[in-house]
C-alpha cells in the first residue's frame, strides 16, 4: 500500500464533535447556547453520508457562531462562491438565529472563463456548472438569505456598499475571484470578524493559496490554516489596542446597560471572574471567601451610580450570620469605596446596593467589585465553600 493510500485510511481516525456539541451539549443549552448539531448538519450534509464531505468545517462553523455570540460581534455574513448551498444552510441558520442577512454570491453557473488565467490557466471551466440559483434557494431557504447573482466583484454592485461583516466564507477556488473577495470584505469586517478562505492548504487549487498569501503578506492579520478536509484558513480582523475596541470591557457594558441582568443560564458570564462557580438556571454561586465581579460604563458617568444587586448567602442553618464587606477599585488613581452587607436567616435573599463613585465609574476602564466574606460556612450540600448567591445585577445612574 503506497504512502498517499495508507494515509487516506486514516479518515476512520476521527476526534468526534467537539465535547460542547456532545457530551457537555445539556451544559451548552442550559448556558444558552444557539446550536442545534443534528437540525444544522441536515443541510450542510443532505446526503447524511459526508455530502459536504467536510465534518470539521462544519464543526468550526459552530464553533464560530458560538464565538460571534460570545463577543457580541455585529455584521452580517456572507459566502463567495455558494455551488450547492452546503456551507450557505449553516451561514442561513447562523443569521436567523443572530437576526443578520446571509448574503450569498455566487455565478450559480460555474467559473467565469475570463479568471481562468496565470496560476489558474489549465483549469476547467466546466467544474461546478451542476447547480443553479433556483435549486441552491429552495435548499437554503430565503429567511435573513439575500441571494446575489453573478460575477464578483461585479455582483458587489447589488448590495449596500456601507454594510459590514462579522463573518465571511470564500470559495471560489481560483486567484481572481478570491482575491476580489479578499479586497472588498477586508474593510468591512468588523474588528475581531471572521475570514475563512477554503483550499488555502488543499495543493488542489494554488490560486487560492497565492491570494491569500499575496493579500495579507503587508497586513497586520496573520492566517492560520485548519485541519478541515479541504484546507481552509481562518483570519481575523485585528482589533485596536484601546478600550473603546476591547470585546470582553463592551460585553460588560451591554450587560449592564439591561435593566435587570440575569445570572441565570450564564447571563452574566463578562462580569465574573475568580471566585464564582458554574452558573445554574437560577443564577450563580460564589465559592470560597472571595467573589470577583469585573464592570464596565462604556458611558462614563460624571456623578455616583448605585449597583443594584439581587443576592443571597449561603446560610447553614436558622442561627447563622453572614457578613459581607463589599470593596469597589478602580485604577490606583481612582481609590476604592467599601461597605459591608449583613445576612441572616431573618433577611438574607434581597437587593443590596454598592455605591460606585463617579471617581471609579467614570474613569473610562473597567473596575472591580469584591465581596469578601468575614466567616466560611462549608456547604453541607457538596463540596463547594458556598458563599454568596447571585440571582440579578442592575446599574442605576
Amino acid at each position: 500500500m503506497s504512502e498517499a493510500r495508507s494515509i487516506e485510511a486514516t479518515r476512520s481516525f476521527s476526534s468526534g464533535p467537539p465535547q460542547r456539541y456532545s457530551i457537555n451539549y445539556p451544559r451548552y443549552v442550559a448556558r444558552g447556547g444557539l446550536v442545534k448539531p443534528l437540525e444544522d448538519m441536515k443541510g450542510f450534509d443532505p446526503s447524511g453520508r459526508g455530502g459536504c464531505g467536510d465534518a470539521g468545517r462544519f464543526w468550526f462553523f459552530c464553533l464560530m457562531q458560538d464565538q460571534l455570540v460570545k463577543e457580541g460581534l455585529q455584521g452580517d455574513l456572507a459566502e463567495v462562491g455558494v455551488y450547492k448551498g452546503y456551507t450557505a444552510t449553516q451561514l442561513a441558520q447562523m443569521a436567523r438565529r443572530l437576526d443578520r442577512t446571509a448574503y450569498l454570491f455566487d455565478t450559480y453557473e460555474g467559473f467565469n472563463e475570463a479568471d481562468m488565467k496565470g496560476i489558474d490557466a489549465g483549469k476547467s471551466s466546466a467544474q461546478f456548472t451542476d447547480t443553479s440559483l433556483e435549486a441552491v434557494r429552495a435548499h437554503v431557504g430565503e429567511e435573513n438569505v439575500r441571494f446575489v447573482k453573478g460575477f464578483f466583484p461585479d455582483s458587489a454592485s447589488q448590495i449596500n456598499a456601507d454594510l459590514s461583516f462579522c463573518l465571511v466564507h470564500i470559495d471560489c477556488d481560483l486567484y481572481a475571484p478570491v482575491r476580489s473577495a479578499l479586497e472588498y470584505f477586508y474593510p468591512r469586517m468588523v474588528p475581531g470578524g471572521f475570514m475563512v478562505v477554503h483550499d488555502y492548504t488543499s495543493l488542489g487549487w494554488n490560486g487560492a493559496e497565492k491570494a491569500v498569501d499575496d493579500f495579507f503578506a503587508d497586513k497586520p492579520e496573520s492566517v492560520m490554516p485548519l485541519p478541515d478536509s479541504a484546507g481552509s484558513a481562518v483570519i481575523r480582523k485585528a482589533r485596536r489596542r484601546d478600550i473603546v475596541d476591547n470585546w470582553q470591557a463592551q460585553q460588560i457594558a451591554r450587560v449592564l446597560n439591561d435593566d435587570w441582568a440575569r445570572a441565570g443560564k450564564n447571563g452574566l458570564a463578562p462580569l465574573l471572574k475568580a471566585g464564582w462557580s458554574g452558573p445554574e438556571e437560577w443564577g450563580v454561586w460564589g465559592v470560597g471567601a472571595t467573589h470577583e465581579l469585573q464592570l464596565y460604563l462604556s458611558d462614563p458617568p460624571k456623578q455616583d451610580v448605585e449597583l443594584d444587586l439581587d443576592v443571597q448567602a449561603y446560610l447553614p442553618d436558622r442561627y447563622s450570620v453572614q457578613t459581607v464587606d463589599v470593596v469597589v477599585e478602580g485604577a490606583a488613581s481612582t481609590g476604592a469605596e467599601s461597605t459591608a452587607w449583613r445576612f441572616s436567616s431573618d433577611a438574607n435573599r434581597g437587593v443590596r446596593t454598592a455605591r460606585i463613585p463617579a471617581a471609579i465609574a467614570g474613569a473610562g476602564t473597567p473596575f472591580t467589585l469584591q465581596l469578601r466574606l468575614q466567616e466560611s460556612f462549608p456547604s453541607t450540600k457538596d463540596e463547594r465553600p458556598l458563599g454568596i448567591g447571585l440571582h440579578r445585577i442592575r446599574v442605576r445612574r
